[in-house]
């Protein structure tokens, strides 16, 4: 996918003539940045939150344990945190997912649309 980019970019370098070509030829590769930013910003503002939360529960799950003398129901209350972590964890994973999947849709349509563009100015 980024040779095609790659290949496209050297074919319109070497036909540019003035500033308009050139800030077309560079088009792709501005978007192409631009998505990769998003998606980086989404991952990390989601695995923030995701350890924000994870942090503020094992507090809370800490002074409960503390504060439990019934050994029974201090397993059951662990058990109780562990899934729900689990759940929370599974959850983060999933919402990456979508963004990576999402993120690599846009770009497919990116090349898609560069390379019929540059058919396009070829003939």
């Amino acid at each position: 996918m980024f040779t095609q980019l790659t290949e496209q970019f050297t074919t319109a370098m070497k036909s540019l003539n003035d500033a308009d070509q050139f800030s077309t030829a560079m088009k792709p590769f501005n978007s192409l940045v631009e998505i990769n930013t998003k998606t980086v910003e989404k991952l990390i503002n989601q695995q923030a939150a995701l350890i924000t939360t994870i942090m503020n529960d094992s507090v809370a799950q800490t002074k409960a344990l503390s504060a439990q003398t019934d050994f029974a129901a201090a397993i059951e209350s662990q058990k109780v945190f562990t899934e729900a972590l689990q759940a929370k964890v599974s959850a983060s994973a999933k919402e990456a997912y979508d963004v990576v999947t999402k993120t690599s849709e846009e770009v497919s349509s990116l090349v898609k649309d560069s390379m019929a563009e540059a058919t396009t100015l070829a003939k």
